[in-house]
């Protein structure tokens, strides 16, 4: 018995030495992790493997990383938002540490490519029976916009083109952009047989001015019945199908300034109807700088994203300041043939028209005189070109000028076959059977002039006429072309509520001048000005009793992107602008108000008139001057809307002008200002 129990005493001595034993110390540290940190993931992504690069590593028992896990039962990668995700991780002894990261979930904007690539340089092709057929894709250049050069990827279409049979024929260009944006352009290639090529026996001459971007047509414009493009384009289109021989169709300056559905896209709108109506020449008016003279020129400019003009931009005198360097992309004449017959054009500025565009507008240019310069190329034309007939185009009004006249005496190699004139908004033609019709068409749109002229077989002109045509005497101005009307119909998809949404009709007949006098009211309101002066240029339209005053109908009144100027004269330097007869139209913060000479007022004018430093324009001499931002057009329409909120069921200049609330600048017109458009006088 005492042996069992000294076995058992031994026993209990060696589980007492075996608990002190020191050497082997107890594992109560967690590990560590290596490489956490927030992740951001765009919804729409691979899913993201949470473990890449994630490491654990214990002081005893080393690296840790196979037994990492993680916890992302709160992680949603559908939905945006922050979110955490936990990541653990235990050693041999049993150690266990959590740490935590933020997983940002963003909804990607995808941008989607929507714009189309660009082809550039395409021309209508001449071919003559037995000569080599022509690189169709010579000279043609292709752009995109996020794709870059896409020249070598241009495609021509020549299905249906036969260059052994005489005939008028399209071919069509396509390009593709990288996500398939196509874009395609169509040019005619008309065949000839050089063994009967003629001389066309007359030549009709189709023409426009002043159109002012009158695209659509509307019988009860402001301005007078418009015949739109889709009704010109029956006419145009038609003649130059049947008879390609012998239609030319030109256009004599202010063309793409003056609606919302030009005005709205640049004059895009416009050049892609032109194009499609195979201008043959454009001639610059005052108007065409009134964006500055880049947006225009921009249409002819290969390096530019705009859409690009079939036709040549004239202006034979229009040069660079102190120079006789025209502007880049305008040409003084263009050449047009028809069969064995060559027609030089030549396209001039009035002499003084400068007066007639915004100061920031015309710096920099100048407009030599029409005449020498029409003489110098008419020469030119004929003895270096070799051309059979010279036409001019003057934006001007040549019969008060004396220019029709000059051309008219004209004789040898300076003789002009024609003249078309522009600017005043006359129509007016010459007595029919002249040696020298002379022809302007009105404005927007109201007629298309015509100029017949009558060759011998030595191509001298026997006979001539000019008329202007409308809906009256030319049935097919009654008709639209289907074509130009669905192209039409795209760009005013675009801008249709600024022509249907009426604010208020009209309550009386507003002449031009009692809205410019209306407006100059408004601008004193406006700014809190003691009087303000408007000019009748800057006011283009009348409204008519019973009218639906929409976006489209102030814009037609006030088409220019003039803002309000402010400044501070005496009353003497007041009373002699409304003296000079160029003040005629102002209003005044009281009925009656006089201004004493000595005394300083508060005035406001347009930015046309007020960058005027000629006399006896007096607003760049005033002191503390401003330039508002305030654009007239905006303020007409905030008051018919202010009215029209206040319970007027008619707009009449007669009801007080009241601005409801604070007055604050609102644009309804357009959703962007593209241009500081000026006016005219």
């Amino acid at each position: 018995m005492k042996k069992i129990k000294l076995i058992f005493l031994f026993f209990i001595l060696a589980l007492i030495f075996a608990g002190c034993d020191t050497t082997t110390p107890k594992d109560l540290v967690p590990p560590s992790f290596i490489g956490t940190k927030d992740i951001t993931f765009f919804i729409g992504s691979d899913e993201p493997d949470f473990l890449d690069g994630i490491s654990a590593i214990d002081s005893i028992d080393g690296d840790l990383s196979a037994l990492v896990t993680y916890d992302d039962s709160n992680v949603d990668l559908s939905t945006p938002g922050i979110y955490t995700l936990t990541y653990i991780v235990s050693d041999l002894s049993g150690n266990e540490i959590h740490t935590s990261v933020s997983i940002i979930v963003i909804q990607q904007t995808v941008i989607i490519d929507e714009t189309p690539p660009f082809i550039f340089g395409q021309t209508d092709i001449t071919y003559y029976l037995g000569d080599e057929e022509p690189n169709f894709l010579s000279g043609l250049v292709a752009f995109d916009p996020e794709d870059g050069n896409l020249t070598d990827q241009i495609t021509v279409d020549t299905a249906g083109l036969d260059l052994t049979v005489v005939g008028v024929y399209t071919i069509t260009y396509s390009v593709s952009d990288a996500v398939g944006n196509e874009y395609e352009i169509t040019i005619q290639v008309t065949v000839i047989d050089p063994d009967q090529l003629v001389s066309p026996d007359y030549i009709n001459i189709y023409y426009i001015n002043d159109f002012h971007g009158a695209i659509l047509e509307d019988a009860d414009a402001l301005y007078g019945p418009q015949l739109g493009f889709a009704n010109i384009g029956n006419l145009i289109l038609d003649e130059k199908t049947a008879s390609p021989m012998n239609t030319l169709f030109i256009a004599g300056g202010d063309i793409l300034q003056g609606s919302v559905i030009s005005n709205y896209f640049d004059g895009t709108s416009t050049i892609d109807v032109l194009n499609q109506l195979q201008l043959d020449v454009f001639t610059i008016g005052n108007h065409e700088f009134d964006w500055g003279l880049d947006i225009i020129t921009s249409f002819r400019d290969p390096s530019s994203q705009s859409l690009q003009a079939d036709f040549p931009l004239l202006g034979a005198n229009i040069f660079l300041e102190g120079t006789t360097t025209r502007p880049d992309y305008i040409e003084p004449y263009a050449i047009v043939e028809r069969g064995n017959l060559k027609i030089g054009i030549i396209g001039v500025m009035g002499l003084d028209l400068e007066y007639s565009i915004a100061t920031s507008k015309i710096t920099g240019y100048y407009f030599a005189d029409p005449v020498y310069w029409t003489t110098y190329y008419a020469e030119l034309l004929r003895t270096q070109e070799d051309v059979d007939v010279v036409l001019a185009i003057l934006h001007d009004d040549g019969e008060s000028t004396g220019y029709n006249q000059t051309m008219s005496s004209l004789t040898g190699n300076q003789r002009i076959g024609a003249v078309f004139n522009g600017h005043s908004h006359d129509d007016y033609i010459s007595d029919n059977g002249v040696r020298m019709p002379y022809i302007q068409s009105g404005a927007n749109g109201e007629f298309v002039g015509l100029i017949t002229l009558e060759f011998d077989e030595f191509k001298n002109i026997t006979h001539a006429t000019a008329q202007n045509l409308n809906s009256s005497n030319e049935s097919k101005l009654n008709e639209a072309n289907s074509d130009i009307e669905a192209l039409i119909g795209t760009y005013y998809s675009e801008v249709e509520s600024l022509y249907t949404e009426v604010i208020l009709p009209s309550g009386q007949y507003m002449s031009t001048a009692s809205l410019t006098t209306y407006m100059s009211k408004l601008m004193v309101i406006a700014t809190d000005s003691d009087i303000a002066f408007h000019n009748s240029g800057g006011t283009r339209a009348p409204i008519s009793n019973g009218q639906n005053i929409t976006a489209a109908v102030i814009f037609q009144v006030f088409p220019f992107e003039n803002v309000i100027k402010t400044t501070h004269l005496t009353g003497s330097q007041i009373n002699a602008f409304i003296s000079s007869g160029y003040g005629s139209y102002y209003g005044t913060r009281t009925t009656n108000m006089i201004f004493e000479d000595d005394e300083i007022y508060k005035v406001a004018t347009n930015d046309y008139m007020f960058d005027k430093l000629e006399y006896p324009y007096p607003f760049q001499y005033g002191t503390d001057s401003e330039d508002t931002g305030i654009l007239i057009r905006d303020i007409m329409e905030q008051i018919v809307r202010d009215q029209k909120e206040a319970g007027y069921s008619t707009f009449l200049l007669s009801t007080p002008i009241v601005f409801l609330a604070s007055y604050e600048i609102k644009l309804y017109i357009l959703d962007k200002n593209p241009f500081e458009q000026m006016n005219t006088l």
